[in-house]
């Protein structure tokens, strides 16, 4: 059996937008892809609201992301693929992040998968998603933190690809495939869960894991 690690934030952990509602498992994105490639793989879920990948809240310091990392990995060891999808919350003004900056805390957190340091018999593959565009919602009610991420979006996407080519990892643009709900701007609805799943699925057919 094939072991997948899907870390990210609250669109891995399924949140309905706007609103403190989970989508049941087989709705989220790692619970369809748990259904799509069956029972010779098995999708482990690791999904947090807020996380980032480096950057500190100092209010919530378990939502930084590499903290917690490499308990995460080890935990779920051995792994065949980690996905990565995260940065959607590392473009809120709460951070004061540029994309330059996100996109080198990809990489830092690419470079702690892969370190020899890890209690791990084999480096496991990487699918890095760079998520989708945060959106104006339908009533242009936006989170006030999400004011510019607009912005940072429109270079996000080059920016991941070039570092999971440096780091020698796969690479997917969800906004190929879908687009954040209307409702919020930065959640996924349900067929946006499938959607992405079902490109997760192609991708990983591709992979010799």
């Amino acid at each position: 059996m094939k072991t997948i690690l899907c870390y990210g934030d609250s669109n891995t952990w399924g949140n309905v937008p706007r609103s403190d509602a989970r989508y049941p498992k087989s709705v989220r994105w790692p619970g369809a892809l748990q259904e799509l490639l069956g029972e010779g793989y098995e999708v482990i879920s690791e999904g947090l609201c807020g996380r980032t990948f480096v950057a500190l809240d100092p209010k919530r310091p378990h939502r930084t992301g590499i903290t917690h990392l490499r308990a995460l990995l080890e935990s779920a060891a051995p792994l065949d693929l980690v996905i990565v999808m995260l940065g959607t919350n590392d473009v809120k003004s709460t951070y004061s992040l540029s994309s330059e900056d996100i996109a080198s805390h990809l990489e830092e957190t690419i470079g702690l998968i892969q370190s020899d340091e890890l209690d791990m018999e084999e480096t496991p593959k990487i699918l890095v998603i760079c998520p989708p565009s945060v959106i104006t919602p339908s009533d242009g009610k936006i989170d006030p933190r999400m004011e510019r991420a607009s912005e940072k979006f429109e270079s996000l996407p080059g920016l991941f690809k070039r570092v999971a080519e440096k780091m020698g990892c796969e690479f997917l643009n969800a906004g190929d495939h879908i687009s954040s709900s209307a409702i919020d701007g930065y959640h996924l609805d349900e067929a946006a869960h499938l959607a992405l799943a079902k490109a997760v699925r192609n991708r990983i057919a591709n992979l010799s894991i």
